[in-house]
């Protein structure tokens, strides 16, 4: 019997067994089917709706009751005919409608765009972003790219332009990471280039152009796979729109109260990565004992004179702050110890493991995001709790 006919009937076995066993072995699974007998791209198909190709014109379909007036029209108004071969883009089953390809549009003074092989951040003029020069738009670049775990690989000299180290992506340009892993995603091993610059209204831009990408299993098999054209915009498009939403999750964690709370990511006085708040110890305190009732994470210890809070986190179906459809505060069940300590005028929050072993800057950047709205959240809760005994209702 071959090995590739023994192949095949280990698959069989396997997948008589999918009832019984875990997520991780259903993935595996569908892994090595792939490996074996080629990738499901099953994801990456066009969706767009079809339906309307098959369409016919009628003319004149309202039916007039007897006795009313035949309803007035005007030639004005009425949609001249057009045929496939007149129209320019792609039609029917050539359309593809998934949301990393549409542009993206933010409140914050933000938007995407594709134009000519590249997909563009664009600043408006005067938008609440605040990014008004070049240099403005290069620092927030690398800040965000921090924040995604984008490595730096070359930048030009002179230029406002770099080249990215090769990271894996998911197929809608976010960065690949343990939870894609675990649902068996594909990895998308690429290289992006990005430069900063101005079109012809003066606005600023950040353009993002993919050039290079490898695709593997989530268990890591290289798999052949070529990016087409439309692909290779969805790509650029998701990375791009992608920066958008790490721009608007920082403006919205610094701009969170008017009485401005500021929290941010930085090193305690031991060099370990942690959540800072430009306030008093005391309300740190008070703040993070209500973000951890919050989001039901068990206070198993409070050792005051230390400032030592030990907690468990036991489901993350109750990380999420679900009354502002916040994000889920991204850290893995289990036992942990935080630490609250004065470094000038602010108070760092330092994550520890069981073991009293500090989380990585990895570890402590996914955490960042979710918890520090949820402390906004709670911050502005207070506020709202003091102007309401400072002025009672008549």
């Amino acid at each position: 019997m071959s090995k590739h006919k023994l192949n095949k009937i280990a698959l069989g076995l396997a997948c008589v067994l999918l009832p019984v066993i875990t997520l991780s072995g259903c993935v595996t699974v569908k892994d090595y089917y792939q490996q074996y007998f080629g990738m499901d791209k099953s994801t990456r198909e066009t969706t767009g709706y079809y339906d309307h190709t098959a369409s016919a014109v009628r003319k004149n379909t309202v039916v007039v009751p007897e006795g009313l007036d035949n309803p007035g029209t005007n030639p004005e108004l009425v949609v001249p005919y057009a045929s496939a071969s007149e129209l320019n883009g792609p039609i029917g089953d050539e359309m593809d409608i998934r949301p990393p390809t549409a542009p993206f549009r933010s409140e914050n003074g933000l938007r995407s765009e594709w134009v000519e092989n590249e997909a563009i951040v664009w600043f408006s003029h005067d938008g609440p972003h605040g990014i008004r020069v070049e240099d403005d738009a290069w620092m927030l670049l690398a800040d965000v790219l921090k924040h995604m775990y984008v490595a730096v690989g070359k930048i030009a000299e002179g230029e406002y332009m770099l080249t990215t180290i090769a990271r894996d992506f998911t197929e809608f340009g976010k960065p690949y990471d343990a939870s894609d892993a675990n649902l068996g995603l594909k990895r998308y091993n690429q290289i992006y280039q990005l430069r900063i610059g101005r079109n012809d209204r003066g606005e600023l831009g950040i353009a993002t152009r993919l050039l290079s990408s490898h695709t593997s299993l989530s268990m890591g098999a290289s798999m052949k796979d070529l990016l087409g054209q439309i692909e290779q915009e969805r790509f650029a498009m998701g990375f791009a729109n992608h920066i958008i939403h790490e721009i608007e999750s920082r403006n919205k964690v610094e701009n969170a109260d008017s009485d401005s709370l500021v929290i941010t990511l930085e090193t305690d006085d031991n060099d370990h990565q942690a959540i800072m708040l430009e306030t008093s110890f005391e309300q740190a305190n008070s703040l993070v004992q209500g973000v951890f009732e919050r989001c039901g994470w068990k206070i198993t210890k409070h050792l005051v004179s230390n400032s030592i809070y030990e907690v468990e986190v036991q489901d993350n179906t109750e990380n999420w702050t679900n009354t502002n459809n916040y994000k889920l505060i991204n850290i893995p069940l289990g036992k942990y110890k935080i630490r609250l300590g004065i470094v000038g005028q602010k108070t760092a929050i330092t994550f520890y493991d069981e073991k009293d072993n500090p989380l990585s800057k990895e570890q402590v950047g996914k955490i960042y995001s979710g918890f520090a709205e949820a402390l906004a959240d709670e911050f502005r809760s207070v506020k709202k709790a003091e102007s309401f005994q400072q002025y009672p209702k008549q």
